[in-house]
């Protein structure tokens, strides 16, 4: 049976449509409504090509992303909380608020805002992010993919969400997803360090932190892969969407934590240094 039908089964969640309304290497999200509360959810479910070849591991990974951010989500306002687990037909899918895309915007993530913000914006966003991967260091968690594409905006509470921790690592436990090893594959390669690049199991806090920085960059300047990864940092960030170059505090910024990364990096460093950003 497909995963369609699996979920058609189920009591609680009315399926809004015969596809995903997004589909990524981790998962698939499907639009559904909630029979209990009267509220529209996101359900995800696990992509079936991670199921292949260590499908074991694979939900096992997929439980502990759930479960990471139900208990995440109930510690910070700016991690999206997932607030439902279950199994239909061997599919495992977890629950999450919807959230509509603001008029203008294709997605509800704000990796289509990079380069069109300003940069009282971008060190507002930033500030949101960092007390979710704070939140997630202090419970051992690291988040493994820090990217524009992984912040959503919620236009009900105003906030910005950290999502996605489908490639988490749990420090005690030494575990990596098998998400991680494609990651690297893809287009967000650069917002790893070069040690990471190497070797992902050197996954890190101090890497989350790189990530970070590489986000705040992306924000400022909008999208290009030239751009992320360059070193060293350029004298001169420009903020694309006001037309000036950014106060040095934003290239010291970028300096220390992406020329200067250390596996020492912490994400009150960070902070540290972005409340000193003018904006």
């Amino acid at each position: 049976m497909t995963t369609l039908g699996s979920l058609q089964k189920l009591f609680r969640y009315d399926i809004d449509g015969d596809q995903p309304v997004g589909k990524g290497g981790c998962g698939h999200i499907w639009r559904a409504h909630d029979m209990l509360t009267g509220d529209n959810v996101a359900l995800k479910t696990i992509a079936e090509a991670l199921l292949w070849d260590s499908p074991v591991k694979a939900r096992r990974t997929f439980k502990k992303e759930a479960i990471v951010a139900a208990r995440l989500g109930e510690q910070s306002v700016h991690i999206a909380r997932v607030f439902d687990i279950g199994i239909v037909d061997d599919i495992l899918y977890y629950a999450m608020k919807w959230i509509d895309p603001e008029p203008g915007f294709s997605t509800i993530d704000i990796a289509e805002r990079s380069g069109r913000m300003t940069l009282a914006q971008c060190k507002a966003i930033l500030i949101d992010v960092c007390e979710a991967v704070s939140t997630a260091h202090e419970a051992g968690i690291i988040h493994s993919d820090i990217a524009p594409q992984n912040i959503v905006f919620d236009p009900a509470s105003h906030n910005y969400l950290l999502a996605d921790f489908g490639l988490l690592k749990v420090v005690e436990e030494a575990v990596v997803s098998k998400g991680s090893g494609s990651l690297l594959q893809g287009g967000r390669y650069h917002f790893f360090p070069p040690d990471v690049r190497e070797d992902i199991s050197k996954v890190s806090t101090a890497s989350d932190v790189f990530a970070l920085a590489v986000t705040l960059r992306v924000l400022i300047e909008g999208p290009s892969d030239s751009r992320s990864s360059a070193l060293p940092t350029p004298n001169v960030i420009r903020i694309r969407h006001e037309q000036r170059d950014a106060p040095d505090q934003v290239r010291q910024l970028l300096t220390r934590f992406i020329d200067r990364h250390t596996k020492a990096d912490s994400v009150d460093q960070f902070i540290s240094m972005l409340q000193r950003v003018p904006a």
